[in-house]
Order: structure tokens, then C-alpha cells, then sequence
């Protein structure tokens, strides 16, 4: 589970940024929070709300990045840079870019923090908080920083115990876990597979979904690939797509290999009055298509109680389906595991379903800066006030200044 995360100097984020799912006992005691192992209440939802090119992308793409950063960088040439980038107004753009993210495995909260630079890793850090006799501890499990007079990493190894032949992996562009993990060291195994669950449709470039990009097909391509393997989650998909798309009953998904290139070919079974009919997948709404790829995301998370990261949740979607796949998080007959959600949405109604402790407000400063603050954190906001009536008045900020 994922307890906050913070950034600083992180594209359009300035300043020191958090988002925090942890909640104390003023939160609501409904469906929408969980405890978790730790005993540490945490929310399934915080939504992210704001103008446009306020920043609420740049905010989403921190946990993305670290995904990125924990799990896969040792993957890329150890020559390139970062794909990252600093604040690039002032001073700013010459100063390090901050992360860090507290986060739970089986009761312990890990805190994984780095310093960096588009071109290197400048200091990288992980602790571990765990309860002992109801007192809350934290301890250092290991840390490296850059040398720059003598050109190499200073590593402190307090309690991982890093693997034989480590330092002669180690890289600038590659986290500790992302290089042990190629020694097969169990402790940055176990990290990493929890970063691998993160769900997301974010890259570094924004959304994936923006027709500007050039991958968005790719994207429904490979959405398909995933439900033609997995026939359990598939089923799922279109139970849920055939709540929302009438007639729809069910996409039959073939693999063809053609002149050595694997192709996939999909149909879509609509039923009306008794008779069905197959229509190739380029003749679907964007709505359905949207809500195909964004359904891939969602049960996965469901199923392994991960988190999703989902820019743009709203597009192409009627607001009830909004609020409907907002539901599969909230219910516990959907969300057994107690996955969370993280999305960006223009969808303002479901700020009715929402508390204030699940509300992310972003705007940009004069300075070109983006700004962010959780709608707990502003003074005066009652637990039973209208935040959608408010918010679309403009009594919390957040909104386009036309």
C-alpha cells in the first residue's frame, strides 16, 4: 500500500509537494479507508482535481517514475540519461530533483528516498518503519551518495545486505534495488515486485491515451494482448463493459501469425432482440474502447491489491461510468484487497462521493510553478459540506481563471 509520496523540483513542481493517503480518526469510518497491516488507516482513493495545465499529470507521474526508477532502470543503457526533468524556470533547473515515497510490504513501511539530476542518481536512501511494543521505529536499511571529488558512490550498507560483485554492477542511472536485483538478491526482489503491480497510463511524455502521442494504439493493441491470456479478468471486463454498453456481449480476441508478425484480430458481440452480431473493434465507441484499456488497469489492481495510476480517468466516459468504476475501488465485494486508486479527473460530480481527505486541489502559481494541497489541509472545510457545489463556485481554488 502506498502511505504518501513527495516530490520537489519535479517538472512543473517547484516547491515541496506531498500527497498523502494516510488519514487519523477524523476520517469518515466507511468503505472508502482501510487499516492496514501497520495499523496505519489509509484511503483507496485520492483524486486529483484542478485546471487544465495546472500539473495534475506531473503530480500522477511521480509514482510512475519511481516504478520506473526502483524496478526497471538498470534495463536502459548505462550511458543514457534520466527520463526526467527538472523545473526549468530560474534557478531551479540547475538544482537536484527530490523524491521519496513511504510505502507498505507485510506490515513494514519501507521510506525510499532519492536526489538526482537528469544525469545521474545523486543520493538514494532506504528505511524501514516497523511497530515494536506500539511505538513506531525507524532504522536506516541502506544509503549511497555521489562523490563528486572522488567520482564514485559512498555506500552504506546498514541492513540489506548487498550481494557479492554489487559495487561492480553499480551504475549512475540505475537504483540499488534495480542493480541487486540482477544478483538475485531476495530483499530487492521482494521491492520490486510490489513496484511492478503499479498499474498506470502515464508515461514521461503525459497521458498515454493523448491522440498527440504516438502509442495510443499500441496501448489498445497491447490491452487486447493481456485479456487474450487472461480469460478470468477478461470475463470480468465484459461483464462490466456490458453494463455500460447496450447489447454488448462479449470480444472474441484471435492471435494470427502472418509472414512471421503475430496480429491480433478482435470482434465485438452485440445482442439485440435476440440477435447477435460481430463488429470488428475500430467500429466501437472511443467510450468503449476508453473503458476497454482502462479496465485492464483496474482489475489487475483489484486482483493483486496494488495501486492504479490513471491520468485522464474521465475521457470519453459518461459520468456515471465514472462513478461506477470509482465504486469497484470503494465496495469490499470488488476490492477485497483493498487496492487504491490514484487518478486525475474533470469529472467534478464525483467530488460528491468524495471526503475531504481524498481530494487533491492542483493550480499553477503566477511563477509558472504548480501548487497542490489535499482539501483536509485548507481551514474552515466542514465534513458535510457540498465539495462539488463549493468547488464549481470556486470556494477552493482550483479552477480555471477565464
Amino acid at each position: 500500500m502506498i502511505h504518501s509520496f513527495s516530490c520537489k523540483n519535479f517538472y512543473s513542481f517547484s516547491d515541496p509537494t506531498i500527497v498523502d493517503f494516510s488519514v487519523n480518526d477524523n476520517a469518515p469510518d466507511d468503505n472508502g479507508y482501510f487499516s492496514a497491516k501497520s495499523g496505519i488507516r489509509l484511503s483507496k482513493i485520492e483524486t486529483v482535481i484542478g485546471p487544465n495545465a495546472s500539473g495534475k499529470t506531473n503530480l500522477l507521474k511521480v509514482l510512475p517514475f519511481l516504478k520506473w526508477l526502483i524496478a526497471d532502470s538498470f534495463n536502459i543503457n548505462p550511458s543514457a540519461p534520466l527520463p526526467v526533468k527538472p523545473f526549468l524556470l530560474g534557478k531551479q533547473k540547475k538544482e537536484p530533483i527530490e523524491l521519496s515515497v513511504d510505502f507498505e510490504i507485510d506490515g513494514d513501511i519501507f521510506i525510499y528516498s532519492f536526489s538526482l539530476s537528469e544525469k545521474k542518481i545523486l543520493s538514494e536512501e532506504l528505511k524501514i518503519k516497523n511497530k515494536a511494543k506500539e511505538k513506531m521505529t525507524t532504522k536506516k536499511v541502506f544509503f549511497r551518495e555521489w562523490n563528486e571529488k572522488n567520482n564514485k558512490y559512498e555506500i552504506e550498507d546498514t541492513s540489506f545486505d548487498l550481494p557479492k560483485g554489487f559495487e561492480n554492477l553499480l551504475r549512475t542511472n540505475a537504483s540499488v534495488v534495480g542493480v541487486a536485483l540482477r544478483l538475485n538478491h531476495k530483499a530487492s526482489q521482494k521491492i520490486s515486485n510490489y513496484w511492478r503491480q503499479v498499474e498506470t497510463n502515464v508515461i514521461e511524455a503525459g497521458w498515454i491515451g493523448d491522440h498527440l502521442l504516438p502509442n495510443k494504439t499500441p496501448q489498445l493493441i497491447e490491452t487486447l494482448h493481456f485479456f487474450s491470456e487472461h480469460e478470468v479478468l477478461k470475463k470480468k471486463a465484459e461483464k462490466l463493459l456490458s453494463r455500460f454498453d447496450l447489447g454488448l456481449d462479449s470480444f472474441n480476441i484471435k492471435k494470427e501469425k502472418k509472414e512471421n508478425e503475430l496480429s491480433i484480430n478482435v470482434q465485438v458481440a452485440h445482442t439485440f432482440g435476440g440477435e447477435k452480431i460481430y463488429l470488428p473493434m475500430q467500429y466501437e465507441s472511443s467510450g468503449t474502447k476508453q473503458l476497454f484499456v482502462l479496465l485492464k488497469a483496474v482489475l489487475v489492481a483489484l486482483e493483486k491489491g496494488s495501486i492504479a495510476v490513471l491520468d485522464e480517468f474521465d475521457v470519453n466516459l459518461h459520468p456515471e461510468m465514472v462513478m461506477a468504476l470509482f465504486d469497484l475501488f470503494i465496495q469490499p465485494e470488488t476490492n477485497p484487497e483493498n487496492a487504491q486508486l490514484l487518478m486525475s479527473t474533470h469529472s467534478h460530480l464525483i467530488l460528491s462521493k468524495l471526503d475531504k481527505y481524498q481530494v487533491m486541489l492542483v493550480e499553477k502559481n503566477e511563477k509558472g510553478g504548480s501548487e497542490a494541497w489535499r482539501l483536509d489541509e485548507m481551514s474552515g472545510i466542514r465534513a458535510d459540506e457540498n465539495y462539488y457545489t463549493k468547488y464549481i463556485a470556486g470556494a477552493y481554488g482550483a479552477v480555471p481563471k477565464l
